[in-house]
């Protein structure tokens, strides 16, 4: 197998001998057919149609797809369930959540998935079944969305090992990674670029296909995010006794309804939300869980009433959180607290709704590791953290992350992590791979991504080896890379993996220093790693990988697709350094900083929509 991924078995051969491989196509001719069930599921429908494109790019052959009632003489590609895997006696009702299957058996090579859940919720089994097949047996990759980005072998005969049989069950019940499409954000980066939508869609929409050809999804339904929008709308009148405290002595939430702030500890306020839980998961079957979540955010501060006041624990962490007179203000972690109120509720959901879930975050104020507050079972905890360009950042928030590891029997994982270096190019994959494994070790089942930029240049590798190990966490991060850097690079396979170990030891150096604290913060701190000598190196490594494409125009492309993040690094820094030293006081710099921010401009004009850089939501961020 590519990564050792896969629980492998090989069939055992009759009397000993073996058996031939089956051929799909011959010379470029079909040899076979893509067979489906009478009535397919949706998965079934998308995997067959997903075969039949790569394999025609592949080998030159359109293998027909027919229904199950047509079926030709000969070698069948069966996907998905029918009768005829019923009679080979494979029935996705018998496998887990998701599992999937891909194995010769008689003349046959069956793909299969699970492709719903028991109360009949779609699922996509089979058609990650389908992919996994085209990867680990066919050699196919998808580097990046696009054409340019994927890498499909050329056979005009294509053969399956007669002993081949894959059975695997992803251990993540959901592996998501935010597809960043058009949305408000970028339009108001269109707008200052002077690019339509429609320019942005006709890129950006071949981008979905990426995402399902990495088996990004899962079988988890459920909620976690912000539970109680519309709660001041409902209750505000009634109950004001239900909101926080604020330090002027009201409880008025009207300033912020959206985001109105609760008084946890109130007693009515517990086990209304608790019905509303209940009634959420009895209407919803399928439902895995339910958000609890607070609001964050807005003008207003948490509840100062004595009593949720004793619900804090006395020793607990000094942290700093948002006050409306100051701006800031020290305070014990509300940890506690907010474990308290969580498992208030849980325990009376429970009495309902026996082996259901109920979401809730580790975050802002409440984000430290309760001192002596016990989580329900029943909560899935979400931690909000870890980044790779800040050393102390991290090692802090893994030490929280092993905490609640330890206090809840479920975790999900909702970092931004994806936003770090935003503008320059970094690599930190092995880090993150490596982090990934051990989390899933330590308990986490959920994972929700905020989110794929889309810069694919500057920070591609990074999410390819994301999502290679949200589907498979125990897979070896560095042989990724290889793989990566061969599949697209072939002959400079070399020389690009130089490329990416430059900008690995580059990124381990701002993550050592720990002076890095984000975009907001530090971009200019960032801007100085980008040094002319460094640059210099990077770009040693890319001439070197030219020569050894020779005239391969694929590697080529794909080079110059790296080349994109060089170029814009140094158009970035000069502009960025000369910016803050004006800031700074230094009026000399002003006409290299004006230069710098025309250059910058003309650099996203002459890119237009890409992916290597998604220089409409740069824009909107300001850079």
């Amino acid at each position: 197998m590519k990564f050792g991924m896969m629980v492998f078995l090989i069939a055992m051969l009759s009397a000993g001998c073996a058996l031939a491989d089956l051929t799909l196509v011959q010379d470029g001719q079909p040899t076979c057919a893509i067979v489906l069930a009478a009535e397919p599921t949706a998965s079934a429908k998308e995997a067959a149609v997903a075969l039949q494109f790569h394999l025609r790019e592949m080998s030159g052959a359109q293998i027909p797809i027919v229904a199950e009632g047509k079926v030709p003489e000969g070698f069948c590609v069966l996907v998905g369930d029918s009768s005829l895997t019923a009679g080979l006696g494979l029935n996705s009702d018998d496998f887990d959540l998701e599992q999937i299957v891909v194995k010769v058996q008689g003349d046959n090579l069956v793909i299969i998935g699970d492709d719903a859940k028991p109360g009949g919720t779609e699922l996509r089994g089979t058609l990650w079944a389908a992919y996994t097949f085209l990867e680990e047996v066919l050699g196919v990759r998808w580097l990046w969305p696009g054409e340019l980005g994927t890498v499909i072998p050329k056979h005009k005969t294509v053969t399956v090992p007669a002993d081949l049989n894959i059975s695997y069950t992803p251990p993540l019940l959901q592996r998501k990674i935010r597809n960043i499409q058009w949305n408000e954000r970028v339009q108001r980066g269109l707008d200052k670029l002077g690019f339509t939508k429609e320019q942005f869609d006709a890129v950006h929409n071949e981008g979905k296909p990426w995402f399902a050809r990495h088996r990004i999804g899962g079988s988890f339904r459920g909620s976690y995010g912000h539970a109680y929008g519309k709660y001041w709308e409902r209750f505000g009148a009634e109950h004001p006794d239900w909101f926080a405290l604020q330090p002027d002595g009201t409880r008025d939430q009207s300033k912020s309804p959206g985001r109105a702030r609760l008084c946890v500890s109130n007693q009515g306020l517990i086990e209304q939300i608790a019905r509303d839980k209940i009634e959420q998961l009895k209407a919803n079957p399928d439902l895995d869980c339910a958000s609890i979540s607070p609001n964050d955010g807005g003008p207003l501060t948490f509840c100062t009433c004595p009593n949720c006041e004793a619900w804090d624990a006395p020793d607990g962490e000094i942290i700093e959180y948002w006050w409306p007179e100051t701006g800031h203000k020290q305070h014990v972690s509300l940890s506690d607290r907010y474990v308290k109120f969580y498992s208030a509720i849980a325990r009376l959901v429970a009495q309902e709704c026996p082996g259901r879930y109920l979401g809730a975050y580790a975050y802002s104020a409440y984000r430290t590791v309760p001192v002596a507050a016990e989580l329900e079972p029943n909560v899935i905890i979400g931690f909000v953290g870890l980044n790779y360009l800040n050393r102390e950042s991290h090692d802090a928030d893994m030490q929280r992350w092993n905490g609640w590891a330890e206090k809840a029997s479920r975790t999900f994982w909702r970092p931004n992590l994806l936003g770090g270096g935003m503008s320059f190019p970094v690599n930190f994959a092995k880090r993150l791979g490596t982090d990934l494994a051990m989390l899933v070790d330590s308990g986490l089942t959920v994972t929700d991504f905020d989110c794929c930029y889309q810069h694919w240049a500057l920070k591609g590798l990074t999410y390819y080896v994301l999502a290679e190990m949200l589907w498979d966490p125990d897979a070896d991060p560095d042989a990724i890379i290889d793989d990566y850097c061969q599949a697209g690079w072939g002959p400079a396979a070399g020389e690009v993996r130089q490329y990416f170990d430059a900008l690995e030891r580059l990124t381990d150096q701002v993550y050592e220093s720990s002076e890095y604290f984000g975009r907001k913060k530090s971009t200019e701190l960032l801007a100085g790693y980008y040094t002319d000598e460094f640059l210099a190196e990077l770009q040693g490594h890319l001439d070197a990988a030219r020569e050894k494409a020779a005239a391969d125009e694929a590697i080529l492309a794909r080079i110059d697709f790296l080349q994109t993040a060089i170029d814009y690094a140094r158009v970035h820094r000069d502009y960025r350094l000369a910016r803050a030293a004006v800031r700074a006081g230094d009026e000399t710099q002003k006409e290299a900083m004006e230069a710098g921010q025309e250059a910058l401009e003309a650099f996203y004009q002459d890119l237009g929509i890409s992916w290597a850089i998604n220089s409409p939501y740069l824009k909107f961020y300001g850079f």
